[in-house]
């Protein structure tokens, strides 16, 4: 792990090959410069963690509402925008539905390419990336997002460090 100083906030990263991934948390949160979030959600993890939690934190639970309510489900391919309202420092939220968790291991390549496709429609230009939780098992796939989103993608954020216990 290293620690990166953004905006007077310390964000800690992990370094792997090719770059390095963001730990989920607020002050990587309050840091993004991006126009844009997606982020991926099974429909069989309850509570939401991770990237999704801690966006849900600053949103004051609304994400949490809308999925106990069955309004938000996860299910494959779902796909939501969500204004942000000046809660978060980026205008977009999307999120993207991988199914459960064992369809997310075994289709990641294509729940990726399904979300890089409802960036592209929705013009993103500078995207922040989320892997649903649990991303342990997924965290070999970010080189597949970064050469997907090329330079767009500006940070991509790794598994919730409590998730990896």
């Amino acid at each position: 792990m290293s620690r990166t100083r953004a905006d007077d906030a310390e964000v800690k990263a992990e370094q792997r090959p090719g770059g390095r991934l963001l730990e989920p948390s607020l002050a990587a949160v309050d840091a993004l410069a991006v126009d844009s979030i997606v982020v991926g959600l099974c429909r069989d993890v309850r509570p939401l963690a991770g990237l999704l939690g801690v966006i849900d934190w600053r949103l004051c639970g609304r994400l949490s509402r809308l999925v106990e309510a069955g309004t938000i489900t996860g299910d494959v391919d779902e796909k939501v925008l969500f204004p942000t309202g000046g809660r978060l420092p980026v205008p977009r939220l999307f999120l993207y539905g991988w199914g459960s968790v064992v369809d997310a291991k075994a289709h990641g390549p294509d729940r990726i390419a399904g979300m890089v496709k409802m960036l592209d429609k929705a013009k993103a230009q500078r995207v922040a990336f989320g892997f649903p939780e649990p991303a342990r098992g997924l965290l070999h796939l970010a080189g597949d997002i970064e050469r997907a989103l090329g330079g767009r993608l500006v940070a991509c954020f790794g598994a919730d460090p409590l998730q990896l216990l």
